[in-house]
């Protein structure tokens, strides 16, 4: 097993393992859960005991207030309590149809994180898995809505950097017309058949039209496309990667 602090060293941010989002968890986790994970994992980047850590996160403003039961004091409006009660209420009743039992205290949560395979507990010190990281699915009862969704969600977390990185690779050609072929694409990418085509799958949309018969075409004969880079810049780079490629 890969862990945060086998790999802290060499990565000069905060190490969020890949597999929280691609496994499920920031979907089916509530906001203050997801707040207080990603604040262990900056702790265990960051500092050598338990002791240092527990006390880092008692200074985390994110999470002065977690887990405490609402009031209607605590909200600008009726209607804010209203619906956050709501949403809890819909995490509350996702986590008793697993047996689980929503966490009252920032304690808890971090007992169920432990439980669930998510933080080790090392007694003087804390760790979190990199690879592999447990999945939601083997550890939740999930409907198969919840399953389809959360496979879609899988799915995306692995295409999204490959596509990420065909789209940087594009633009460093420095036009928007390119005739490749699927074995060009793979070297250029570092990948396979089936991988490539879901890359394939995602850029169509930000073509000017899309390749006949794409999938079908074989792996050595060109392609022809062309991107329309401002599909690209508004709807999929945003602010995250918008200044690296104008």
């Amino acid at each position: 097993m890969q862990t945060i602090r086998d790999i802290r060293q060499n990565n000069n941010g905060i190490v969020i393992p890949s597999g929280f989002t691609a496994n499920g968890w920031s979907n089916v986790l509530p906001h203050e859960m997801n707040v207080l994970f990603q604040a262990l994992c900056f702790v265990v980047t960051k500092f050598e005991t338990k002791a240092e850590m527990e006390k880092e996160l008692n200074e985390f403003k994110g999470l002065q207030g977690t887990f405490a039961p609402p009031t209607p004091e605590m909200f600008k409006s009726e209607s804010d309590y209203e619906g956050y009660v709501k949403l809890l209420n819909k995490h509350k009743a996702f986590f008793s149809r697993s047996n689980y039992e929503y966490p009252s205290s920032r304690e808890e949560a971090v007992q169920l994180f432990s439980k669930w395979g998510l933080l080790i507990d090392k007694q003087d010190v804390w760790d979190i898995p990199v690879q592999p990281f447990p999945d939601v699915i083997n550890l939740f009862e999930l409907t198969e809505a919840e399953q389809l969704a959360l496979s879609y969600v899988k799915l995306e977390a692995l295409v999204h950097p490959m596509f990420s990185k065909l789209i940087m690779q594009l633009h460093e050609h420095d036009e928007n017309t390119f005739n490749l072929s699927k074995d060009e694409l793979k070297e250029m990418l570092n990948t396979n058949d089936e991988m490539l085509s879901e890359v394939l799958i995602k850029l169509t949309p930000y073509l000017e039209e899309a390749i006949d018969n794409m999938l079908e075409i074989p792996d050595d004969e060109k392609m022809k496309f062309t991107v329309v880079w401002e599909r690209v810049y508004e709807d999929f780079l945003g602010q995250q990667f918008g200044n690296n490629v104008q």
